[in-house]
């Protein structure tokens, strides 16, 4: 069984661009080369890149591992904490100090497993994952595989299922993406990618992916909280060098769209769990190798596709190249709440359907949001893609105005509570 579809850990250089985001660092994992198998064996230390100068910043003070597994990272700006495997161990380490806060071996009390695929959900500050396990048939036959939607605790490092039987098989280990304002997690598997219900650990969607403007594969796909959309790389052949768009899917529907109008300038990239986004200035992070050599990160639009940032890894002299893994930006949907309910605590979720006759204009607004709606507004909550409150109110009327002058542009969404439940509306500046 193929769980892991890796090409080639490779990573690009320096045009710089000013950025006007709550944090210009990008965390990961910096790393000197060893010899490893489905892993990367080195010296490990947690590090930021600087995305404004170009500048790698060790911070472990000594190694933290020689080898992780490139299925996936977590961050959490709430504690400051990032988060990795080496082998059997979930490891949690201190954003400041770079010193580690846990190290456990990973335990699952329903049966053994490993835990791939994980990203943290800010949603509920949590995270989540693949619990996965290869069942034997007996001898001389192959082994089957069981998946689950699972979270785990990272002081304990003990993985708990929320699937109540297997979703699944096989899993793609290069790109897994978290809705945290519908709560579900998303995961690709030969052809289709696949939505799982976080409350409930069911399938919620499950299409294959198409791509109309052409393309085999969708690798490295990250969520958007600023625009609710999923970013990855459209590969166009299997085989270096590679051809590369920057494009979009849709998860209900599964086609891809290509957003760059040619080809990025790389012929291999690095195929992990490492992709994120700066959701306050819409770019798409992810490593390659660098067109006049060696590796790097680069920056993407994701509203262009085109490229506006490389910074190349440090090559200290007379040594081998450093590497930098498993990237996560801290404002990548950060306080994002959600907005579709628990379907186990009775609620039915948040309906689609403008029940109460909600009216907001202008939208677009500028200076002044005008709402009105058929029945009284109790509450009103106003967030910007971050899930960050802007404005709260209890009017217990009909209509209500926010003056919203000094507001910056971009997508907030309303939050109303009325006597029909509670709507969403999106809304931008």
């Amino acid at each position: 069984m193929n769980y892991f579809k890796t090409l080639f850990l490779l990573l690009i250089c320096g045009l710089h661009v000013t950025l006007s985001a709550q944090s210009n660092y990008l965390y990961g994992l910096m790393r000197t080369p060893g010899v490893g198998t489905n892993t990367s064996a080195g010296t490990i230390f947690l590090s930021k890149l600087d995305v404004n100068t170009g500048i790698f910043t060790q911070i472990s003070p000594s190694s933290l591992a020689y080898a992780f597994n490139i299925t996936g990272s977590a961050l959490d700006p709430n504690t400051e904490s990032y988060f990795f495997e080496s082998f059997s161990d979930f490891i949690s380490v201190d954003m400041t100090s770079g010193v580690t806060n846990a190290q456990n071996m990973m335990s699952n009390p329903i049966a053994t497993s490993y835990f791939d695929n994980f990203r943290f959900n800010t949603g509920d500050s949590t995270i989540y994952g693949l619990a996965r396990r290869s069942i034997s048939n007996g001898i001389g036959q192959p082994a089957t595989g069981e998946l689950y939607l699972a979270t785990i605790d990272p002081n304990t490092a003990e993985i708990t299922q929320i699937s109540p039987q297997s979703i699944g098989s096989s899993y793609t280990g290069i790109s897994n993406a978290i809705n945290p304002h519908e709560m579900v997690y998303y995961y690709s598997s030969a052809s289709q990618i696949i939505g799982l219900d976080m409350y409930t650990g069911q399938v919620y969607s499950t299409h294959p992916i198409t791509f109309p403007q052409g393309g085999m594969y969708f690798d490295n796909f990250t969520y958007n909280c600023g625009d609710t959309s999923i970013y990855g790389l459209i590969r166009v052949n299997n085989t270096p060098p590679l051809t590369v768009q920057f494009g979009k899917i849709n998860p209900q529907t599964g086609v891809v769209t290509q957003i760059s109008q040619s080809p990025l300038p790389y012929s291999m990239y690095s195929a992990n769990g490492s992709s994120t986004i700066d959701p306050i200035n819409g770019i798409y992070y992810f490593a390659a190798t660098l067109p006049q050599g060696g590796y790097g990160v680069i920056g993407v639009s994701v509203t262009t596709g085109t490229v506006v940032s490389e910074n190349p890894f440090p090559t200290p002299s007379g040594s081998s190249p450093i590497y930098f893994d498993m990237m996560r930006h801290p404002s990548d949907c950060y306080q994002a709440a959600p907005e579709r309910l628990n379907p186990n605590n009775g609620s039915a979720g948040l309906s689609k359907v403008n029940k109460s006759n909600i009216n907001v204009a202008p939208n677009p607004f500028n200076q002044q949001l005008n709402i009105s709606s058929s029945s009284n507004i109790n509450t009103l909550i106003l967030r910007d893609a971050q899930g960050k409150i802007f404005t709260q109110l209890t009017p217990a009327s009909m209509s209500v105005s926010i003056e919203t002058a000094a507001f910056a542009s971009g997508i907030y969404f309303l939050e109303l509570h009325t006597e029909n439940g509670i709507e969403m509306v999106k809304v931008v500046k």
